[in-house]
């Protein structure tokens, strides 16, 4: 006997199916299950249809018993090929560390408001279920929720809830507080280099201060990327560090940009090319349009951890220069860009960066300055005017 169902309406928009699973061997009793749609009439039918077609192929999942961690799971293999792989890494932490082990077990039809409500709570104070001590930051609580919102939001695509329960919390997220930006003066960056002019690290220091590229750009960037006659760099890929291991992708912006170099960078990136064209001959390779301009001794790509890791340790040992990230170079040259007087939109330009507003919004403290300087010069321009105005 073909398995059958029908539909009512429950309110505008609102379907409510009703279709049986058979007879329930154990009891005896014949099992109905029942969900609701949101659509068209039209649509309501085809969704029952292909409910019912489910059962026929024995494909059929009571969408009642779909367990939130259930559903994270299929949400993830779904995005697998819509980002990137970190970026795939990142959600499944979330999901792993800190939304399955607190709402994993509830079905996705019956998760409440009330229910992610108490859990961005204990994530907020400490009560985590991850083994760690204190409190989320609100940058980490914002990445949980905008995870939790996306699989929500696609389980309506699939008919499996009608409404998100998490978009009660859209305005109401955690505020991110900015910390405030370390730059290096254009003094501290002339010292930071002859600190690390003998090591293999000189160079991707060189580069960050010189060009503001960001660490994967960097490591990614390759001799053929690099023309030394006309002095500029072409950024068109970046190096990312993932746990199945290193990929080249495509800047963060996706789009490849040219940056012009200072004429004291190229005289060093023509000494670097020729420094490392003796160093793989010694070691029986020969470098090409391919080799990268910072790799390892063997050519081979360097690990961005890596970098980062070995450049943290060189800041704590120079005690006459503030503590800085790596990324904080980029930062930096943006900031003496700024200070030079040089249009945003050239900064804009030279960082990557996908509209001038993100220029402006990250280099705030530089533009405040701009202003200072500006009114300093109307000032001037206003009493000149003045002084000279008629009796």
């Amino acid at each position: 006997m073909r398995p059958s169902g029908h539909l009512r309406q429950r309110s505008s928009g609102s379907y409510e199916l009703r279709y049986s699973l058979g007879t329930d061997p154990a009891t005896g009793k014949r099992k109905t299950i029942t969900t609701t749609v949101r659509g068209t009439r039209k649509q309501a039918e085809k969704e029952l249809r292909r409910l019912l077609h489910t059962i026929d192929n024995g494909e059929h999942v009571d969408p009642s018993r779909i367990t939130v961690r259930d559903w994270l799971s299929t949400w993830l293999g779904a995005v697998r090929q819509e980002v990137s792989p970190r970026t795939h890494e990142r959600y499944s932490e979330l999901i792993q560390h800190f939304l399955a082990p607190a709402i994993g077990h509830v079905p996705v039809q019956k998760l409440s408001p009330a229910q992610i409500q108490a859990t961005y709570n204990e994530l907020a104070t400490g009560k985590r279920r991850d083994g760690r001590q204190g409190g989320l930051s609100p940058r980490t609580r914002r990445q949980i929720h905008a995870v939790l919102s996306s699989a929500l939001a696609r389980a309506i695509e699939q008919q499996l809830i009608a409404h998100n329960p998490a978009e009660a919390f859209r305005r109401r997220l955690p505020k991110v507080e900015h910390r405030e930006m370390t730059t290096l003066t254009a003094e501290e960056c002339g010292r930071l280099l002859a600190a690390v002019r003998h090591r293999r690290l000189y160079w991707p220091v060189l580069l960050a201060l010189a060009t503001g590229m960001r660490r994967g750009e960097i490591l990614a960037l390759r001799w053929r990327n690099v023309d030394l006659d006309s002095g500029t760099i072409r950024v068109v890929e970046s190096l990312e560090q993932t746990k199945q291991g290193l990929r080249f992708k495509p800047p963060k912006s996706d789009r490849s940009r040219g940056v012009t170099l200072p004429a004291a960078v190229i005289e060093e990136l023509r000494r670097l090319k020729r420094e490392q064209a003796e160093e793989l001959l010694n070691l029986g390779v020969r470098q090409s349009a391919a080799t990268l301009l910072c790799g390892r001794a063997d050519g081979e790509p360097l690990q961005p951890r890596s970098l980062t890791h070995e450049f943290a340790i060189l800041m704590g040992r120079l005690s006459d220069l503030p503590r800085v990230r790596f990324h904080d170079l980029r930062h930096s040259h943006a900031t003496q860009l700024l200070l030079a007087g040089i249009h945003p939109k050239v900064a804009q330009e030279r960082l990557g960066h996908s509209t001038i507003t993100t220029t402006f919004d990250l280099y705030s403290h530089v533009t405040a300055t701009m202003q200072e300087e500006a009114a300093a010069k109307l000032d001037s321009v206003f009493r000149s005017a003045i002084s000279t105005r008629p009796a």
